[in-house]
């Protein structure tokens, strides 16, 4: 989530840490029905007393899922009910609910090995690794090598590549085309997220003849794994974790890439918390990586897609402060077009609107950092996900999820066609 996952002290990553398991968490769905039921969720995030971690946006009328030590079990519900939120107790074992999940997806992968005839090796129906996308990145390159440039644009921490793909029916991407820039998987656990990235570079890449028109005005640059040291730790380590792995101190390591941007950065929280901003604005090689390649392409971005999950949200400037964009009009109609083809194709209803108004404020994002540069339309999307069944969609709804992102993705690019590269 781009805003909502909070822990408010160093006990949930030090208790993870000590335990080297989620057996000792719980999670609860909450349900705010009232502005002031929702004002006071958000608050946790500045509490000092109950370590809270939100998976997903919470929102009036709608359940969140907020994960929980055993410990502070008590005095979760008290304070629920002080305030009369409606919640349930999902799981008592956070840990189990997660092994369920991984058991579920590789037997589902095994049920699509047994039953294909396809000898095809791109599934949209598994959450894919850093070197599976890698991998398919480098094989695009060289199998269509007129219309995909794939490059190195920075390392991790710890080694890794960051890579990047560029689309373009040029070849490469001469800025004389409007383009839409994106990325995902810059919080680690947001799997479905890279995966709706990734469904939509294989879309234009090896069924581009289904989009010419699209593609024949408009150029893509897309980061589809933004922080690739934290992937890698969600599929070999730790499920849930959200930050890069650079260390913060001698206890904790990882900051939260989405409050390292340098517009409008602060820094409002300790390193052992989930959305620690960093110890200085750009202070991050992944951060440092992105900022770079927006400005290699600034002159013709014309469109900036962040892509997380989940929420069900697609949202607009600024994120900082209660101040809405000056275009704000342009960029609501188009949010609600998109919507509107999202739902089209089945799928559900997102809220659309300034990022400040339906969460709250937050300093040194990406979205915020784009506009800031002149991006015209910039947003961050909260795509659709969760459960009750773990943490990511199931592995088999993967496909359908994917597919119908991808009508919401459309809308953006397609208006992003209509704009000019000049001043």
């Amino acid at each position: 989530m781009k805003r909502l996952t909070f822990v408010t002290g160093c006990l949930l990553a030090l208790a993870f840490a000590k335990a080297g398991s989620y057996h000792e968490f719980e999670l609860y769905n909450v349900r705010p029905e009232t502005a002031e039921q929702l004002s006071v969720l958000l608050k946790w995030r500045n509490g000092q007393e109950i370590e809270v971690d939100f998976w997903d946006a919470p929102k009036v009328g709608r359940s969140a899922r907020l994960m929980v030590t055993r410990e502070d079990h008590k005095r979760v519900e008290e304070f629920l009910e002080q305030h009369d939120i409606e919640y349930d107790l999902v799981a008592e074992d956070v840990q189990e609910l997660l092994n369920r999940e991984q058991r579920r997806n590789v037997e589902h992968g095994r049920r699509l090995r047994r039953d294909s005839n396809s000898r095809a090796t791109v599934n949209f129906e598994h959450f894919w690794t850093l070197d599976e996308i890698y991998e398919y990145l480098d094989e695009l390159a060289v199998a269509y090598n007129g219309l995909v440039r794939v490059s190195e644009i920075g390392r991790t921490h710890e080694d890794r590549p960051i890579k990047a793909i560029t689309i373009s029916t040029r070849g490469a991407v001469d800025q004389t085309r409007p383009i839409v820039f994106m990325d995902g998987g810059i919080h680690a656990r947001e799997w479905a997220g890279v995966m709706s990235v990734m469904y939509m570079i294989h879309e234009f890449v090896e069924h581009s003849d289904q989009y010419a028109e699209q593609l024949s005005n408009t150029d893509y640059v897309i980061v589809p794994v933004a922080n690739p040291d934290g992937y890698v730790y969600t599929h070999e380590q730790n499920r849930l974790w959200r930050k890069n792995r650079s260390p913060g101190n001698v206890l904790c390591y990882g900051v939260d890439l989405n409050r390292n941007f340098p517009f409008q950065w602060d820094r409002t929280t300790s390193e052992c918390t989930n959305n620690f901003a960093g110890h200085a604005a750009s202070s991050e090689n992944e951060t440092k990586a992105l900022i770079g390649l927006m400005d290699q392409y600034k002159a013709a971005i014309r469109m900036y897609l962040a892509v997380h999950t989940y929420g069900e949200m697609i949202l607009w400037p600024w994120g900082y402060d209660f101040l809405h964009a000056p275009n704000e009009d342009d960029l609501q109609r188009l949010g609600e077009r998109a919507r509107d083809a999202l739902v089209a194709a089945g799928g559900p209803e997102y809220e659309v609107g300034n990022s400040a108004d339906i969460l709250y404020t937050a300093s040194g994002a990406t979205d915020d950092y784009a506009y800031s540069l002149g991006v015209p339309y910039s947003y961050t999307l909260e795509l659709t996900g969760g459960g009750s069944q773990g943490f990511d969609l199931p592995a088999a709804e993967l496909a359908r999820v994917t597919s119908q992102t991808f009508e919401l993705l459309k809308v953006f690019g397609q208006h992003a066609g209509t704009l000019s590269v000049t001043s």
